[in-house]
């Protein structure tokens, strides 16, 4: 027996959520499904394969003060930011949660960093699980798959009328409890069928070919838009600068780009990675070998997004591949 919520029980849970939390979920937004607060349940779209962006926004700001700097007699007060309001952040698909996963490993490990940890607290993810893949996924071969719950507080399967229910944190089951469900002999639908990759192993080869020519080959395609970073569900660059604001100062981070020319740049004026092909190399030896080794998980989770939106087709599916074939020294 597995737990039923109706399509219209739901959206009856959904509107209590909003009256106390905010609720953030996929929504029309001209011809793009974001992630956006959510006034009104009927608002919400279900008939998406995956949303343009993924909700990272909501634990890692576009822009964000961190706190405010004044001067208060004779000294210096500091004043954080804080989180006021619980959200709840549903529809998400698996791919996004383990992008959270991802992101919790460098700001969580101490130490810590207290903003994200408090948006994180605070925040409830219910997820939807894949019955279609886009074109551009490939989840399954980073650790993750259509249907996996890793990562969220409640997870939803589609099926008619409704939706089979796991509650997988005590967070979910206070939002969502018992007495809201019902049991269903329904089984389980078949979760979508995503392309593979050959990822296993791409470490220790991007490794062996790490001066390989074939970076500075790639990135004479890239035009630094750095479109691949802002779509991206895990990738964390950033810069902080301080504002003026009314007699005080904002100390504020702003999401940047590995991709940026300049952004490494150090006092005196050193980049030590001017070379477009060197910055390439950066994203990607980050994504598959850097964070692997620090923190045991692949940085890149296979939505695809990527894929989708650079203007130049450099595609990280073929990279893990052309990676994967390239010559290693002593072969």
């Amino acid at each position: 027996m597995s737990k039923f919520i109706s399509k219209k029980d739901l959206n009856s849970w959904l509107n209590k959520v909003r009256e106390k939390r905010r609720l953030i979920a996929p929504t029309k937004v001209e011809d793009l499904v974001l992630f956006k607060e959510i006034s009104k349940v009927e608002d919400i779209v279900s008939d998406y394969v995956n949303t343009d962006l993924s909700p990272k926004e909501f634990f890692f700001p576009p822009t964000e003060v961190l706190f405010s700097i004044a001067k208060k007699d004779g000294g210096v007060e500091l004043t954080p930011a804080r989180v006021e309001k619980e959200t709840v952040i549903f529809g998400m698909r698996p791919c996004d949660a383990k992008g959270i996963i991802a992101l919790d490993k460098p700001f969580l490990e101490e130490p810590t960093d207290p903003l994200y940890r408090e948006h994180r607290d605070k925040t409830i993810l219910v997820g939807v699980a894949c019955l279609k893949a886009c074109p551009e996924c490939f989840c399954s071969s980073m650790g993750g798959g259509p249907d996996d719950p890793a990562g969220f507080d409640i997870m939803l399967t589609e099926v008619k009328d409704g939706y089979l229910v796991q509650v997988l944190t005590d967070k979910g089951k206070a939002l969502m409890p018992d007495s809201m469900l019902s049991e269903s002999k329904e089984a389980k639908p078949k979760a979508a069928e995503v392309a593979k990759v050959p990822a296993e192993g791409v470490n220790v080869r991007l490794r062996q070919n790490f001066d390989d020519p074939y970076w500075g080959r790639l990135a004479d395609r890239c035009i630094h838009c750095n479109m691949c970073s802002y779509v991206c569900p895990t990738c964390y660059c950033f810069d902080i600068r301080d504002y003026p604001n009314k007699g005080k100062s904002d100390r504020v981070r702003s999401w940047e780009s590995c991709q940026s020319a300049g952004f490494t740049k150090i006092a005196g004026g050193h980049d030590p990675r001017a070379n477009k092909g060197i910055r390439m190399r950066q994203r990607f030896a980050h994504k598959l070998l850097y964070f692997p080794e620090q923190f045991g998980v692949s940085h890149c989770i296979g939505c695809g997004r990527c894929v989708k939106s650079c203007p130049v087709n450099i595609d990280i599916r073929e990279i893990i591949s052309d990676v994967q074939k390239l010559g290693a020294k002593g072969e």
